[in-house]
């Protein structure tokens, strides 16, 4: 029997509006990108950016998050390229970065828009991932934890209704909300071009790391752990290494971009 201090979710998974049905997933995603990009837009605004550039970043982000994500869950999982579902945040969030990089540098916007999209993937990520919770997807072990999510709709994709389970997605609401506010009081604090940037990306790594020692939806790789923690691991080294070098950077020792504009030179508003 489920304890009556875990929460209870009885919502469909799709929404049906007479012969369109939508998936509260899908859903999620699309606002919590929508969301993320006023939080960036604003936060580009407050620093004197332009951000125009934010409309094709929004773009590069959902087509790494969607091609990324499915790449990754195909590399641990297995089964066909294209699905509907299945999709890994790490891959993701790297081959986003990867996306998002290459543009910025492609057209000498400077480290700083970095900063910015950094700044807004927390509350977006937050947002996004109330449509899992509602799905009953990511999920862990039976639990009676407060924090524990029993599914009791039919269609949700939890093992029984009648049962609670650790939710990976509450847990990413919960991640990427105190990511959110614990940046935010430092938004201004943060000067240098790519803190901001590295510290959320060092924190989600960690968040997560932690995370899945309570989800059951990656293999186990090695020494206990799971693809997922490795991964988590990875990109932690990659903040260790990465965030020291170019903090030792001087701005006027950056390195240029194309047609020698520094790396963290930022574009400002056109007027």
């Amino acid at each position: 029997m489920t304890s009556l201090s875990v929460i209870t979710i009885n919502i469909d998974p799709n929404i049906h509006l007479g012969p369109v049905t939508v998936a509260w997933h899908g859903l999620m995603i699309a606002i919590g990108i929508v969301v993320g990009g006023l939080v960036a837009a604003r936060f580009a605004r407050e620093r004197g950016l332009d951000p125009e550039p934010l409309y094709t970043i929004g773009v590069l982000l959902a087509l790494g998050g969607i091609v990324g994500g499915r790449l990754f869950y195909v590399l641990e999982h297995g089964g066909p390229l294209f699905g509907t579902r299945g999709f890994t945040f790490d891959g993701g969030v790297i081959l986003a970065a990867v996306l998002i990089a290459l543009y910025i540098w492609r057209e000498r916007l400077g480290a700083r828009y970095l900063d910015v999209v950094a700044f807004g993937l927390p509350l977006g990520v937050a947002v996004g991932r109330i449509g899992d919770v509602i799905n009953g997807e990511h999920y862990g072990p039976r639990s009676d934890f407060f924090l524990a999510v029993r599914n009791a709709h039919p269609d949700a994709l939890t093992p029984n209704p009648d049962l609670a389970y650790h939710n990976g997605g509450l847990y990413e609401v919960l991640l990427g909300a105190a990511i959110f506010a614990l940046v935010w009081p430092l938004r201004h604090r943060l000067r240098r071009p790519g803190d901001l940037a590295w510290l959320v990306l060092g924190l989600f790594a960690a968040g997560r790391f932690f995370e899945f020692f309570v989800r059951s939806d990656s293999p186990e790789l090695a020494l206990g752990l799971n693809n997922a923690q490795w991964t988590s691991l990875g990109l932690l080294v990659i903040v260790a290494i990465g965030w020291p070098l170019t903090a030792r950077r001087a701005p006027g020792e950056s390195a240029p971009g194309p047609r020698g504009r520094r790396w963290d030179e930022p574009v400002h508003r056109r007027t």
